[in-house]
Protein backbone atom coordinates (compact mmCIF):
# COMPACT_ATOMS: atom_id res chain seq x y z
CA UNK A 1 0.00 0.00 0.00
CA UNK A 2 1.22 3.29 -1.10
CA UNK A 3 1.71 6.21 1.70
CA UNK A 4 -0.17 9.44 0.93
CA UNK A 5 1.59 13.03 0.05
CA UNK A 6 -0.56 14.59 2.48
CA UNK A 7 1.04 11.75 5.57
CA UNK A 8 4.69 12.77 4.06
CA UNK A 9 4.17 16.36 4.34
CA UNK A 10 3.07 16.59 8.03
CA UNK A 11 6.83 16.81 9.58
CA UNK A 12 7.67 19.27 7.35
CA UNK A 13 4.65 21.01 7.76
CA UNK A 14 5.19 20.77 11.31
CA UNK A 15 8.77 22.42 11.53
CA UNK A 16 7.72 25.23 8.93
CA UNK A 17 4.90 25.85 11.70
CA UNK A 18 7.46 26.20 14.39
CA UNK A 19 9.99 28.31 12.46
CA UNK A 20 7.35 30.73 11.68
CA UNK A 21 6.43 31.03 14.95
CA UNK A 22 9.86 31.78 16.38
CA UNK A 23 10.19 34.50 13.71
CA UNK A 24 6.80 36.11 15.19
CA UNK A 25 8.03 35.80 18.58
CA UNK A 26 11.58 37.19 18.29
CA UNK A 27 10.40 41.04 18.67
CA UNK A 28 9.03 40.14 22.27
CA UNK A 29 12.59 38.24 23.07
CA UNK A 30 14.98 40.26 25.28
CA UNK A 31 18.96 40.18 25.69
CA UNK A 32 20.50 38.62 28.67
CA UNK A 33 21.60 41.70 30.82
CA UNK A 34 24.52 41.36 32.98
CA UNK A 35 24.01 41.70 37.25
CA UNK A 36 26.20 45.26 36.88
CA UNK A 37 24.49 46.80 34.50
CA UNK A 38 21.65 49.52 35.03
CA UNK A 39 17.83 49.02 34.07
CA UNK A 40 16.61 49.41 31.12
CA UNK A 41 14.94 51.98 31.93
CA UNK A 42 17.38 54.13 33.33
CA UNK A 43 18.03 57.13 32.08
CA UNK A 44 21.19 58.95 34.15
CA UNK A 45 23.74 58.47 30.96
CA UNK A 46 25.88 60.27 32.80
CA UNK A 47 26.86 57.56 35.46
CA UNK A 48 30.03 56.29 35.77
CA UNK A 49 28.99 52.60 33.98
CA UNK A 50 27.00 53.97 31.32
CA UNK A 51 27.81 53.90 27.85
CA UNK A 52 27.42 57.65 26.11
CA UNK A 53 24.89 57.45 23.32
CA UNK A 54 26.29 59.56 21.26
CA UNK A 55 30.19 58.95 19.63
CA UNK A 56 31.87 62.09 19.10
CA UNK A 57 34.16 62.13 15.94
CA UNK A 58 37.45 62.34 18.20
CA UNK A 59 36.93 59.05 19.57
CA UNK A 60 38.39 56.03 17.09
CA UNK A 61 38.18 52.20 17.83
CA UNK A 62 41.26 50.71 17.84
CA UNK A 63 42.04 48.06 15.64
CA UNK A 64 41.01 44.30 16.21
CA UNK A 65 43.58 42.67 18.27
CA UNK A 66 45.11 39.58 15.96
CA UNK A 67 47.12 36.88 17.38
CA UNK A 68 49.63 37.38 20.35
CA UNK A 69 48.39 41.27 20.29
CA UNK A 70 45.19 39.30 21.97
CA UNK A 71 46.56 38.72 25.09
CA UNK A 72 48.55 41.96 25.25
CA UNK A 73 47.91 43.67 29.35
CA UNK A 74 46.64 46.75 27.61
CA UNK A 75 44.28 45.05 25.33
CA UNK A 76 42.84 42.79 28.08
CA UNK A 77 42.44 45.48 30.35
CA UNK A 78 40.45 47.62 27.97
CA UNK A 79 37.88 44.62 27.32
CA UNK A 80 37.39 43.82 30.74
CA UNK A 81 36.33 47.81 31.02
CA UNK A 82 34.40 47.70 28.24
CA UNK A 83 33.03 44.19 29.49
CA UNK A 84 31.73 45.81 33.25
CA UNK A 85 30.51 48.63 31.27
CA UNK A 86 34.02 51.75 32.00
CA UNK A 87 34.53 51.53 28.68
CA UNK A 88 35.17 54.92 27.01
CA UNK A 89 32.06 57.45 27.34
CA UNK A 90 32.41 60.81 26.70
CA UNK A 91 29.69 62.53 28.70
CA UNK A 92 31.30 60.72 31.91
CA UNK A 93 34.33 61.74 31.06
CA UNK A 94 33.44 65.56 30.01
CA UNK A 95 31.48 65.23 33.68
CA UNK A 96 34.60 64.69 35.75
CA UNK A 97 36.84 67.52 33.87
CA UNK A 98 34.53 69.84 34.92
CA UNK A 99 34.42 68.85 38.58
CA UNK A 100 37.83 68.26 38.77
CA UNK A 101 38.41 71.98 37.45
CA UNK A 102 36.22 73.63 40.12
CA UNK A 103 38.45 71.46 42.88
CA UNK A 104 41.95 72.92 41.03
CA UNK A 105 40.71 75.99 41.12
CA UNK A 106 39.58 75.86 44.83
CA UNK A 107 43.34 74.90 45.21
CA UNK A 108 42.14 71.26 46.66
CA UNK A 109 44.70 69.55 44.34
CA UNK A 110 44.60 65.78 45.95
CA UNK A 111 41.02 66.53 45.92
CA UNK A 112 41.10 66.71 41.85
CA UNK A 113 43.35 63.83 40.76
CA UNK A 114 41.10 61.07 41.05
CA UNK A 115 38.83 63.11 39.11
CA UNK A 116 41.79 63.65 36.27
CA UNK A 117 42.08 59.83 35.90
CA UNK A 118 38.99 59.46 35.55
CA UNK A 119 39.23 61.80 32.46
CA UNK A 120 42.01 60.10 31.18
CA UNK A 121 40.58 56.75 31.30
CA UNK A 122 36.84 57.31 30.07
CA UNK A 123 37.71 59.19 26.81
CA UNK A 124 41.35 58.23 25.76
CA UNK A 125 42.99 59.55 22.87
CA UNK A 126 41.16 62.55 22.80
CA UNK A 127 41.73 66.30 23.37
CA UNK A 128 39.76 65.50 26.76
CA UNK A 129 42.71 63.10 27.36
CA UNK A 130 45.69 65.78 26.43
CA UNK A 131 44.04 68.28 29.17
CA UNK A 132 43.08 65.53 31.71
CA UNK A 133 47.04 65.06 31.28
CA UNK A 134 47.83 68.11 31.66
CA UNK A 135 45.86 68.95 34.79
CA UNK A 136 46.88 65.51 36.11
CA UNK A 137 50.36 65.98 36.29
CA UNK A 138 50.05 69.74 37.40
CA UNK A 139 48.04 68.24 40.37
CA UNK A 140 50.78 66.24 41.13
CA UNK A 141 53.71 68.63 40.85
CA UNK A 142 52.04 71.15 43.36
CA UNK A 143 51.28 68.31 45.37
CA UNK A 144 55.26 67.96 45.65
CA UNK A 145 54.70 64.46 44.18
CA UNK A 146 57.38 65.02 41.75
CA UNK A 147 58.70 61.98 40.49
CA UNK A 148 54.92 61.33 39.23
CA UNK A 149 54.38 64.36 37.83
CA UNK A 150 57.85 63.95 35.81
CA UNK A 151 56.44 60.68 34.56
CA UNK A 152 52.95 61.73 33.92
CA UNK A 153 54.58 65.39 31.68
CA UNK A 154 56.58 62.39 29.73
CA UNK A 155 53.74 60.48 29.47
CA UNK A 156 51.82 63.52 27.65
CA UNK A 157 54.50 64.46 25.43
CA UNK A 158 54.71 60.80 24.17
CA UNK A 159 51.30 60.51 23.39
CA UNK A 160 50.60 63.69 21.51
CA UNK A 161 53.99 65.63 20.28
CA UNK A 162 52.63 68.79 19.25
CA UNK A 163 50.57 69.35 22.81
CA UNK A 164 49.75 73.07 23.23
CA UNK A 165 51.63 72.34 26.48
CA UNK A 166 54.78 71.98 25.40
CA UNK A 167 56.85 74.70 26.78
CA UNK A 168 54.98 74.62 30.16
CA UNK A 169 55.58 71.16 30.36
CA UNK A 170 59.54 71.66 29.43
CA UNK A 171 59.82 74.37 32.37
CA UNK A 172 58.52 72.00 35.10
CA UNK A 173 60.79 69.16 33.77
CA UNK A 174 63.38 71.32 34.02
CA UNK A 175 62.86 72.71 37.64
CA UNK A 176 62.36 69.06 39.41
CA UNK A 177 65.67 68.10 38.02
CA UNK A 178 67.30 71.40 39.27
CA UNK A 179 65.03 70.45 42.33
CA UNK A 180 66.63 66.71 42.41
CA UNK A 181 70.46 68.14 41.42
CA UNK A 182 70.86 70.47 44.38
CA UNK A 183 69.39 68.03 46.82
CA UNK A 184 71.67 65.22 45.63
CA UNK A 185 74.57 67.82 45.54
CA UNK A 186 73.80 68.75 49.27
CA UNK A 187 72.90 65.20 50.70
CA UNK A 188 75.31 62.84 48.48
CA UNK A 189 72.05 61.04 48.54
CA UNK A 190 73.24 56.85 48.33
CA UNK A 191 72.21 55.20 44.58
CA UNK A 192 70.86 51.94 45.64
CA UNK A 193 69.50 52.71 49.07
CA UNK A 194 65.33 53.29 48.50
CA UNK A 195 63.65 56.43 49.56
CA UNK A 196 60.69 55.44 51.49
CA UNK A 197 59.51 58.65 53.16
CA UNK A 198 60.28 61.51 50.81
CA UNK A 199 57.75 61.85 48.18
CA UNK A 200 59.39 64.60 46.37
CA UNK A 201 62.41 62.61 45.25
CA UNK A 202 62.40 59.10 43.61
CA UNK A 203 62.84 55.64 44.98
CA UNK A 204 66.56 54.87 43.70
CA UNK A 205 69.18 57.02 42.33
CA UNK A 206 68.45 60.91 42.52
CA UNK A 207 70.86 62.53 40.23
CA UNK A 208 69.74 59.94 37.47
CA UNK A 209 66.36 60.65 37.46
CA UNK A 210 67.86 64.32 37.19
CA UNK A 211 69.89 63.97 34.50
CA UNK A 212 66.79 61.84 32.75
CA UNK A 213 64.49 64.39 33.16
CA UNK A 214 67.28 67.30 31.39
CA UNK A 215 67.10 65.13 28.79
CA UNK A 216 63.17 64.75 28.24
CA UNK A 217 63.60 68.89 28.11
CA UNK A 218 66.12 68.40 25.39
CA UNK A 219 64.52 65.40 23.38
CA UNK A 220 60.85 66.78 23.61
CA UNK A 221 61.03 70.10 22.37
CA UNK A 222 64.81 70.55 20.87
CA UNK A 223 64.74 73.72 19.55
CA UNK A 224 62.98 75.34 22.67
CA UNK A 225 64.55 77.63 24.80
CA UNK A 226 65.73 74.97 27.39
CA UNK A 227 67.36 72.83 25.37
CA UNK A 228 70.78 74.17 25.75
CA UNK A 229 70.23 75.03 29.41
CA UNK A 230 69.50 71.56 29.74
CA UNK A 231 72.40 70.18 28.39
CA UNK A 232 74.54 72.59 29.63
CA UNK A 233 73.01 71.54 33.28
CA UNK A 234 73.74 67.69 32.38
CA UNK A 235 77.17 68.77 31.25
CA UNK A 236 77.79 70.34 34.90
CA UNK A 237 76.43 67.63 36.68
CA UNK A 238 79.14 65.41 35.16
CA UNK A 239 81.72 68.14 35.54
CA UNK A 240 80.89 68.01 39.30
CA UNK A 241 80.77 64.74 39.56
CA UNK A 242 83.90 64.30 38.06
CA UNK A 243 82.64 61.97 35.18
CA UNK A 244 85.19 63.33 32.44
CA UNK A 245 83.74 62.04 29.49
CA UNK A 246 80.46 62.22 29.89
CA UNK A 247 80.77 65.76 30.99
CA UNK A 248 83.00 65.93 27.67
CA UNK A 249 80.14 64.43 25.47
CA UNK A 250 77.75 66.77 26.66
CA UNK A 251 79.90 70.17 26.31
CA UNK A 252 80.58 69.19 22.48
CA UNK A 253 76.99 68.15 22.04
CA UNK A 254 75.93 71.88 23.09
CA UNK A 255 78.89 72.87 20.93
CA UNK A 256 77.39 71.43 17.79
CA UNK A 257 74.09 71.58 18.01
CA UNK A 258 73.54 75.53 19.29
CA UNK A 259 76.29 76.99 17.97
CA UNK A 260 74.42 80.28 19.10
CA UNK A 261 73.58 79.45 22.74
CA UNK A 262 74.60 81.74 25.47
CA UNK A 263 76.50 79.13 27.30
CA UNK A 264 78.93 78.64 24.14
CA UNK A 265 81.98 79.89 25.82
CA UNK A 266 81.89 78.44 28.85
CA UNK A 267 81.60 74.84 26.87
CA UNK A 268 84.73 75.57 24.98
CA UNK A 269 86.30 76.32 28.30
CA UNK A 270 84.97 73.69 30.88
CA UNK A 271 84.88 70.92 27.51
CA UNK A 272 88.83 71.91 27.74
CA UNK A 273 89.25 71.08 31.17
CA UNK A 274 86.96 68.08 30.94
CA UNK A 275 89.38 66.46 28.23
CA UNK A 276 92.21 66.63 30.03
CA UNK A 277 90.96 65.66 32.86
CA UNK A 278 89.69 62.70 30.93
CA UNK A 279 92.99 61.61 29.54
CA UNK A 280 94.39 58.74 31.82
CA UNK A 281 98.06 59.09 31.18
CA UNK A 282 100.77 57.57 28.02
CA UNK A 283 99.57 54.14 28.50
CA UNK A 284 96.67 55.24 26.75
CA UNK A 285 94.48 55.60 23.61
CA UNK A 286 95.84 59.54 23.02
CA UNK A 287 93.33 61.07 20.56
CA UNK A 288 91.72 63.33 23.40
CA UNK A 289 94.85 64.89 23.19
CA UNK A 290 94.40 65.81 19.89
CA UNK A 291 90.98 67.05 20.21
CA UNK A 292 92.08 69.23 23.27
CA UNK A 293 94.56 70.33 21.45
CA UNK A 294 92.14 71.26 18.59
CA UNK A 295 89.67 72.76 21.08
CA UNK A 296 92.60 75.25 22.72
CA UNK A 297 93.35 76.48 19.38
CA UNK A 298 89.25 77.31 18.82
CA UNK A 299 89.19 79.10 21.74
CA UNK A 300 91.98 81.41 20.96
CA UNK A 301 90.24 81.92 17.55
CA UNK A 302 87.03 82.17 18.36
CA UNK A 303 86.89 84.01 21.39
CA UNK A 304 89.47 86.63 21.45
CA UNK A 305 86.99 89.10 22.77
CA UNK A 306 84.92 87.60 25.08
CA UNK A 307 88.40 85.49 27.28
CA UNK A 308 89.15 87.27 29.81
CA UNK A 309 92.90 87.58 31.01
CA UNK A 310 92.68 85.08 33.48
CA UNK A 311 90.77 82.49 30.84
CA UNK A 312 93.46 83.65 28.04
CA UNK A 313 96.13 82.25 31.08
CA UNK A 314 94.18 78.85 31.10
CA UNK A 315 94.30 78.34 27.89
CA UNK A 316 97.46 78.95 27.13
CA UNK A 317 98.87 76.97 30.16
CA UNK A 318 96.35 74.38 28.61
CA UNK A 319 97.97 74.29 25.78
CA UNK A 320 101.49 73.76 27.30
CA UNK A 321 100.08 70.64 29.25
CA UNK A 322 98.90 69.25 26.19
CA UNK A 323 102.63 69.96 24.37
CA UNK A 324 104.17 68.22 27.32
CA UNK A 325 101.75 65.29 27.46
CA UNK A 326 102.05 64.58 23.51
CA UNK A 327 105.98 64.67 23.93
CA UNK A 328 105.84 62.29 26.97
CA UNK A 329 103.61 59.54 24.44
CA UNK A 330 106.61 60.06 21.68
CA UNK A 331 109.59 59.97 24.33
CA UNK A 332 108.01 56.64 25.29
CA UNK A 333 107.82 55.17 22.36
CA UNK A 334 111.05 55.91 21.18
CA UNK A 335 112.48 54.59 24.59
CA UNK A 336 110.78 50.97 23.84
CA UNK A 337 111.95 50.87 20.10
CA UNK A 338 115.48 52.25 21.52
CA UNK A 339 115.60 49.33 23.82
CA UNK A 340 114.66 46.92 21.21
CA UNK A 341 117.35 47.71 19.10
CA UNK A 342 114.89 49.05 16.65
CA UNK A 343 117.07 52.30 16.10
CA UNK A 344 115.52 53.73 12.94
CA UNK A 345 112.19 53.63 14.63
CA UNK A 346 113.49 55.46 17.87
CA UNK A 347 115.26 58.14 15.87
CA UNK A 348 111.86 59.34 13.74
CA UNK A 349 110.08 59.56 17.41
CA UNK A 350 113.30 61.69 19.06
CA UNK A 351 113.35 64.01 15.63
CA UNK A 352 108.85 64.29 16.24
CA UNK A 353 109.80 65.33 19.82
CA UNK A 354 112.49 67.93 18.81
CA UNK A 355 110.49 69.63 15.58
CA UNK A 356 107.03 69.52 16.80
CA UNK A 357 107.43 70.16 20.64
CA UNK A 358 110.42 72.35 20.55
CA UNK A 359 109.63 74.57 23.90
CA UNK A 360 108.90 70.92 26.38
CA UNK A 361 111.87 69.82 28.55
CA UNK A 362 112.20 66.32 26.62
CA UNK A 363 112.84 68.41 23.60
CA UNK A 364 116.53 68.67 24.74
CA UNK A 365 116.85 65.16 26.16
CA UNK A 366 115.64 63.87 22.69
CA UNK A 367 118.30 65.22 20.60
CA UNK A 368 120.84 64.21 23.09
CA UNK A 369 119.28 60.58 22.89
CA UNK A 370 119.46 61.18 18.81
CA UNK A 371 122.78 61.81 18.80
CA UNK A 372 123.60 58.91 20.73
CA UNK A 373 122.14 56.34 18.56
CA UNK A 374 122.08 58.24 15.57
CA UNK A 375 124.80 55.92 14.06
CA UNK A 376 123.62 52.59 15.17
CA UNK A 377 122.06 50.00 13.30
CA UNK A 378 118.74 47.88 13.54
CA UNK A 379 119.16 44.59 15.47
CA UNK A 380 118.27 41.74 12.73
CA UNK A 381 114.80 40.04 13.41
CA UNK A 382 115.61 37.33 10.31
CA UNK A 383 118.69 35.11 11.33
CA UNK A 384 117.77 33.00 8.50
CA UNK A 385 117.22 35.79 5.60
CA UNK A 386 117.63 33.00 2.82
CA UNK A 387 115.23 30.76 4.16
CA UNK A 388 112.85 33.51 4.91
CA UNK A 389 112.93 34.89 1.48
CA UNK A 390 111.41 31.18 0.73
CA UNK A 391 108.81 30.10 2.97
CA UNK A 392 107.42 33.54 3.81
CA UNK A 393 107.71 36.18 0.98
CA UNK A 394 105.96 38.62 2.88
CA UNK A 395 108.70 39.89 4.00
CA UNK A 396 109.07 41.80 1.17
CA UNK A 397 106.23 44.15 2.26
CA UNK A 398 107.85 44.83 5.94
CA UNK A 399 110.97 45.40 3.75
CA UNK A 400 108.55 47.93 2.03
CA UNK A 401 106.78 49.63 5.33
CA UNK A 402 110.74 49.99 6.72
CA UNK A 403 111.42 51.91 3.68
CA UNK A 404 108.54 54.30 4.36
CA UNK A 405 109.72 54.60 8.12
CA UNK A 406 113.29 55.48 6.65
CA UNK A 407 111.38 58.16 4.32
CA UNK A 408 109.27 59.55 7.60
CA UNK A 409 113.16 60.10 8.94
CA UNK A 410 114.23 61.61 5.97
CA UNK A 411 111.65 64.26 6.30
CA UNK A 412 112.04 64.80 9.83
CA UNK A 413 115.36 65.74 9.08
CA UNK A 414 114.87 67.78 6.97
CA UNK A 415 112.84 70.35 9.51
CA UNK A 416 114.43 73.25 10.24
CA UNK A 417 111.28 74.35 12.01
CA UNK A 418 112.45 73.70 15.69
CA UNK A 419 114.45 76.12 18.06
CA UNK A 420 118.12 74.57 17.25
CA UNK A 421 119.06 73.02 13.90
CA UNK A 422 118.20 70.11 12.21
CA UNK A 423 119.15 66.61 14.23
CA UNK A 424 120.87 64.71 10.68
Amino acid sequence: MSVTRPTMARPFLVAATVCAAAAAGCATLKAPTWPWKKDAGSTDVAGDTSDSDVISSEYQAGPRDIGWDYFRGENVNKRWKKLVGRGPNETVARKALAEADTLFRAGKYREAIPKYKQVVDRWPDSALEEDGLWQLAECLFFTDQYPKAEDCYDELVKKYANTRHLDRIAQRQFIIAQYWVAVDQRDHLPVIVPNLFDRSRPLFDTQGRALKAYDHVRINDPRGPLADDSIMAQANAHFLDRQWLDADYFYGLLRSEYPDSDFLLQAHLLGLQAKLRAYQGPGYEGGILDEAEILAEQLLVQFPDQLTREDEDRVQKARGEIASQLALRHWQRAEFYAKGKHYSSARIYYALIARDYPKTMLAQQARQKFDTIKDLQDVSDDPFPLLTRVLNPDSLKEAELDAIAEADAVIARQDTGGAGPPLF
